[in-house]
């Protein structure tokens, strides 16, 4: 069972933005040991006080590459604008209206934690951060001939045999960045599992050699 925030709708209040007295949605999370509401999302009919707000926090704590509102909300609306940062609010700030999904915990955050893991979210200036590796098991043939420069290691919570790419080794040493298999990412709520629509390879392949006969 991966991990998941809690998830809720809430009524804004007492933040002096233009988001005071608007429904919308909050993730809270165990990293910052539930201390505050992340945004998550909005509807559609709050899109404007979200974006007024967001441009003037950008804008006060000297994050936001627009100098007028105008700039801002051209990019907005065309779906161009990148987050400066996390957003934030205290846990009095949000009357909570309704629990969307509760919090779902398993030991893999844990033991990440254990092995000296920091699960914050990266930021891009800031150093960290955790780097996936495909397990053995999910690759094909032979890793080394294919990838000679690839280098075995193994998985610092699991011990499953994982490869490394020579730029994951500049990261974890220029860096401070962990490393850890796909699986043990997809627990702990860091990676999504991802799978194509349609057969597998050994699905296709079969139908491939029915077809032949």
């Amino acid at each position: 069972m991966e991990y998941k925030p809690k998830v809720i709708t809430g009524k804004v209040r007492g933040t002096g933005w233009p988001i005071d007295g608007h429904v919308l949605w909050f993730s809270q999370w165990d990293y910052d040991n539930r201390e505050s509401w992340h945004l998550y999302g909005w509807e559609d009919s709050e899109d404007e006080a979200v974006m007024q707000t967001v441009f003037q926090t950008e804008t006060e704590a000297g994050l936001c590459p627009f100098d007028t509102l105008e700039k801002f909300a051209e990019n907005w609306k065309a779906k161009k604008w990148e987050p400066q940062g996390s957003f934030c609010l205290p846990l009095d700030k949000v009357e909570v209206l309704e629990v969307k999904q509760e919090e779902s915990t398993n030991n893999t955050r844990e033991q990440l934690r254990a092995h000296g893991f920091d699960l914050t979210p990266r930021k891009q200036t800031d150093r960290g951060g955790i780097l996936c590796l495909p397990l053995d098991k999910n690759l094909n043939g032979d890793v080394q001939a294919k990838h000679p420069d690839w280098e075995p290691v193994e998985c610092p919570t699991c011990g499953r045999k994982c490869w490394k790419h020579p730029e994951a080794g500049r990261l974890a040493k220029e860096q401070g960045a962990k490393m850890l298999c796909t699986e043990c990412a997809i627990k702990a709520g860091l990676l999504s599992p991802f799978r194509k629509e349609g057969p597998n390879r050994a699905q296709r392949r079969r139908a491939k050699r029915e077809r032949r006969k």
